[in-house]
Parts: C-alpha cells; structure tokens; sequence
C-alpha cells in the first residue's frame, strides 16, 4: 500500500476529474489524501478518500466571497489577464508562508503526488524537495508546447514552422512569467532547493515524472509527435459526490414533458450570472423550449425563483443524457459529461481556455458557440431542430463513452509507484 496526495484548486472542473481516479485508488488498497480548499469540503467529505485543508480559499466559494472575483467576471473577456493574476494570488502568491508549509506538511511521508497542472507551480517543487515523484493530470492540451503549432492566441494555434512555433512558446513563457508572478515563484522554489524556471504558472507541470492527459483524442485530434510520453488518454468523469441521487424535484421535472434544454454554465461562469440565466430562461420558454437551469448557487437561484425547472445543483451526467440539448460556458467537466452523452451543445464562454472549446466544438460539427446569453436560445433552437447536430454527437458520445481517462490516470500512478 502507498501513500498518495491528489492536490486540484479552482474550479469545480479543476477538482472533479482528479476524483474518480483518487476514489479507484483507494479501491486498489492505497492510502489516498486530498488536499484542496476548504470550499471544496462539501464535495469532497463524501468520497472514499481521506481530505486535507489548504489554507488559501482558492474555491468557488471563497471566490463567490470576494468582490474582486465578481467584479473581474462581470466582463471576463477584458479581464483575462487580470483574472490569470488574480487566481495566481488567489492560490499561493497571496500567501506563500502558508501555502509553502501546508504542502510540506501534507506531503510529508507520501509517496506520490498526482497534482493539476496549473496548481503544480506551487506542488510540484514541494513534492521534489521531498523527493516525491509526481504525476500530472493535464486538462489544457492546447496549452501543451509543441513545435506543430503555436499557443493558442487570442483563439487558434497555427503553424508558423518549427522554428517560429518554438520561439512563440518561448515568448509565451516569459510573457506568461512576467504576469504571473515568476519572482514570487522563483524565490519559492529557492527556498526548496529546487532550481529556478521561466513561466512557472505555464511550464512547471512539464517537471513531473509522468503525465496523463486528460482529454480525448477524438475530441482534441492526435499526439505531435515531439509530445513524446504525453499521451491522449480519454476524460475523467465524475458522477457528483459519493452516495448522492437526484433530487425528486428534478426527476420529476425532466419526466414532465419533452426532454429539456439543460443550462449550467459551472463554476467559473455561474459567479453572478444571474441575469444571464434569467435571459436565457425568458428566451427559451419564448421557444418553447423547455429548460433545466442548474444555477450554482442561491444567489443565481433567486432571479429565477419562479420558473419551472430551475434547481441550484444536480449532477450533470445523472441528468444530461435525457436532455435534447445542453448550453454549457465550454468548462472542460460540463462539456465532456455533455459530450460523452451524445448531446448536442450551445457553448457561451467566459474564459480563455473555454473560448477555445467553444470553436473545437463547431469544428466537430457538434454544437454551435455564441458570446452573450441573449444570442443562447436560438442556438439552442438551431442544434435542437437540425438532425445532423444532434447525429454527429452521438457518433462523437460512443468513442468517448470507449475511453477511460480515470484508469489510464490510475495506470500511470501505479507504474510511477
């Protein structure tokens, strides 16, 4: 039996694919941990594993608390750098004393670290200094370097040549260290022992002994092939906490006439998105379109207090596959459990990496993406009544439905054991 800490902050699709395969892990006989913020302890207390604290409330709940954070995603799209800054600060910079001594603590004594990529940047150096070995699960392929393409921006890659593609991750890098806290970083990883790295937040996941992918080669397309070992491996689904069902309110409500539109625009875009869930909800009862709104949180819940069909939470694979349809803001969670399913998508994006899921989806043919909720309903009506929308993403649902990102997450932790 071994030791191993699983470590994800953020957003609920930051924490939940790291969940199933921390739940098979102590199936198998380990001793498994899970270190994340104190707003994920609701989730989190129900599943099998052991939960430890981080100090540093980088969760949705925390940052439903904060101001800044809803004063940043009222207009996501001129706050992207600010917002990158922000969740930097929010998850180690605002206090690297306590951030620093809660790994070491935690980590002390394991013998592996499955980490986020994102969050590895504070992780990952507390896990070699103790000369634990790491394994990554990375949920952002487009942000993977490569010499086939360049990163991703504002949207696309593109492939400039070898040479220019390399130079551009280069800049990307020291860009992305300039604006998120390299220096704080840096004199992080002195204080380990652990040797200085230029785009902490972007590159430090590429220190692991072992990454798995966590997202499927029929969705993002195939391996270049200076990935290596970086391998496709499928997506990691979770099915909501341990031992939870679906509420009879919202049994009731899907089995009370033809199958509904499900809106839920997750974590990272549900922060104050009330009016945006009141527009669509106006918009598709004016279609009659029937619509499953999962809100988040109270404060969403109550601009639509009284409209059928609007709950604070169920869990989305229990309820989409009886959908016809679902409108998602292109998190990687909600996206894949929409997709796995064979649904058809409205994208609505609020984020950088969610803008990207937006055009891959209209480039798969399965879902069409759209900028402001008052474009979302016919969207909706578009995929809803063209056949070949809903066709093509049941054909994409079987070969996801074949993957199995969690064992090949498992896989890699026991070969790294």
């Amino acid at each position: 039996m071994a030791r191993i800490v699983f470590a994800s902050a953020a957003y609920l699709g930051d924490v939940a694919p790291f969940i199933e395969p921390a739940n098979r892990l102590v199936d198998c006989g380990h001793d498994v941990t899970f270190l994340a913020p104190a707003g994920f302890l609701p989730v989190l207390q129900r599943e099998r594993f052991g939960v430890a604290m981080y100090p540093l409330d980088f969760s949705p709940a925390g940052m439903r608390a904060d101001p800044t954070h809803e004063r940043l995603l009222r207009h996501p799209w001129m706050n992207q750098g600010r917002l990158a800054r922000y969740w930097m600060r929010r998850g180690f910079v605002a206090d690297p004393a306590s951030g620093r001594e809660a790994l070491l603590r935690t980590l002390r004594g394991a013998d592996l670290l499955v980490t986020h990529p994102t969050f590895g940047s504070a992780t990952i150096p507390a896990a070699h200094h103790l000369d634990i070995p790491v394994v990554v699960g990375q949920l952002f392929p487009m942000m993977m370097p490569t010499a086939a393409w360049t990163p991703p921006i504002p949207v696309r890659s593109r492939d400039l040549g070898r040479t220019a593609n390399r130079l551009a991750w280069r800049g990307f890098a020291w860009g992305s260290g300039l604006a998120m806290y390299d220096r704080t970083m840096n004199r992080y990883r002195a204080s380990l022992d652990i040797e200085p790295l230029r785009g902490t937040a972007f590159k430090s996941w590429t220190t692991a002994e072992r990454t798995v992918v966590l997202v499927s080669r029929h969705y993002f397309g195939d391996e270049p092939p200076d990935w290596g070992e970086w391998r496709l491996a499928g997506f990691s689904a979770w099915h909501g906490p341990d031992g939870q069902t679906l509420s009879d309110d919202v049994d009731a409500f899907i089995d009370a006439g033809d199958p509904p539109v499900l809106v839920c625009l997750g974590t990272s875009a549900a922060a104050g998105a009330g009016n945006a869930f009141a527009t669509m909800a106006r918009d598709l009862r004016e279609r009659d379109l029937r619509a499953l709104l999962l809100v988040g949180n109270a404060a969403n819940l109550a601009y639509v207090h009284d409209v059928p069909g609007a709950f604070e939470f169920a869990p989305i694979p229990a309820v989409v596959d009886r959908c016809a349809a679902a409108v998602v803001s292109g998190a990687l969670g909600t996206l894949a459990a929409a997709l796995t399913a064979g649904v058809p998508v409205v994208v609505l994006p609020q984020l950088f990496d969610q803008l990207w899921h937006g055009r891959r989806i209209e480039e798969l043919g399965v879902g069409v993406m759209v900028t402001r909720p008052s474009k979302v309903a016919a969207a909706v009506e578009r995929v809803v009544s063209d056949p070949v929308y809903g066709q093509r993403a049941q054909a994409l649902g079987e070969k996801l439905r074949a993957e199995d990102g969690a064992a090949a997450l498992v896989d890699a932790v026991e070969k790294a054991l």
